[in-house]
């Protein structure tokens, strides 16, 4: 009496006879968001390496490391170390053509990484064959890619511009009635602003779910095929408890592509635009509109994470950015005018699992 056997098998994303890396690409562009830059804004986008030509690696006070060059030995940092600007903050505001202010992504090449994760898809098949099973997995496998992967979409911004607060003497206070009856100060600008949007792709050629990163917090949203929009799923705060922004219910659509709206200066993206409330007390808010439209999938580049080699930047451990400095109460609780800058985007919390 023969018995069939049922054989479940789980093929891990590096054999690339599973990854039709041409049509992963294609998917990547033709999701790829439309983001529109605030119509204030200063401090527009740049490619990272044009970033790394105007810096150096420095410790925590700013001292240089003579044991690192920059160019061939990133990969080979510590998380403890920045990348610090060669010339200062204040000088480089005054300079128009200053590296700080990055280029208008509209008329001018401005990359967006894009980092492909695949998932290992469960495979399971009936066969009183075991000899000639292998055959059977290839024959599925070329008939049927790996669609299972998540792309995340990295854009690099050389300046972040804080916000406005309140503050009487050296405590920071809340507006009231909308007034500042202390001074005015901004705070948390600093070098190097990372932001990023994720999609998940579940075996399908349109995305199941899309996250969007929103200074500290984050916002999940389900696709709808029918409608071609996504809607509202779950947010998260990934840092302290103070933030619980009000996101927009729906992320429309373009030619197939995510609209989305950088914010003036912190550059979060949301999926409307107008003034965002992200913090209660001290108040702080997102303003974003219709200013330059970036079409980012004209200018992506893909890394097909465990297939494709990837810059010695994106595995550079420390900080992209000026140490953090002009703290008030304390240095590591307190509110700086200049804070950290930001880590590296291999150096982040996953936004999807497979």
């Amino acid at each position: 009496m023969q018995f069939a056997v049922l054989i479940f098998a789980c093929f891990a994303a590096n054999n690339a006879q599973f990854v039709d890396k041409q049509q992963v690409e294609y998917l990547v562009k033709k999701w790829a968001p439309l983001i529109w830059l605030s119509p204030e804004e200063k401090y527009m986008p740049l490619n990272a390496e044009n970033f790394l030509k105007h810096v150096y690696i420095a410790d925590e006070v700013g001292k240089y490391q003579t044991n690192f060059n920059l160019e061939s030995n990133l990969k080979n940092s510590s998380k403890s170390l920045y990348l610090v600007t060669k010339k200062s903050i204040d000088i480089l505001k005054k300079t128009n053509q200053s590296f700080i202010f990055g280029k208008n992504p509209n008329t001018n090449h401005v990359s967006v990484y894009a980092i492909v994760t695949y998932c290992s898809p469960y495979i399971s098949f009936h066969t009183r064959d075991k000899e000639n099973f292998q055959n059977e997995v290839d024959i599925n496998a070329r008939a049927e890619p790996n669609l299972n992967f998540h792309v995340t979409y990295w854009v690099f911004y050389p300046y972040n511009e804080g916000k406005e607060i309140c503050f009487l003497g050296k405590v920071p206070t809340p507006l009231i009635f909308d007034t500042c009856f202390g001074n005015l100060k901004p705070m948390g600008n600093h070098v190097g602003d990372w932001e990023h949007m994720s999609l998940s792709f579940k075996g399908k050629t349109s995305p199941s779910e899309m996250f969007l990163a929103v200074n500290d917090a984050g916002v999940y949203y389900r696709y709808d095929p029918k409608r071609g929009v996504f809607k509202y799923k779950s947010q998260v705060t990934r840092k302290g408890v103070v933030q619980r922004p009000k996101f927009p219910v729906l992320v429309r659509t373009q030619g197939g592509h995510p609209v989305l709206f950088s914010a003036l200066g912190s550059h979060g993206l949301w999926s409307s635009p107008g003034i965002h409330e992200f913090v209660r007390l001290p108040k702080l808010s997102d303003k974003n509109g219709y200013g330059v439209p970036w079409k980012t999938w004209n200018t992506v580049l893909t890394y097909h994470m465990g297939l494709s080699r990837i810059p010695d930047w994106m595995v550079y451990k420390g900080r992209w950015g000026n140490p953090k400095s002009n703290c008030f109460l304390f240095k590591k609780l307190g509110i700086c005018e200049h804070s950290d800058g930001p880590l590296g985007i291999l150096k982040r919390v996953q936004d999807f699992y497979c």
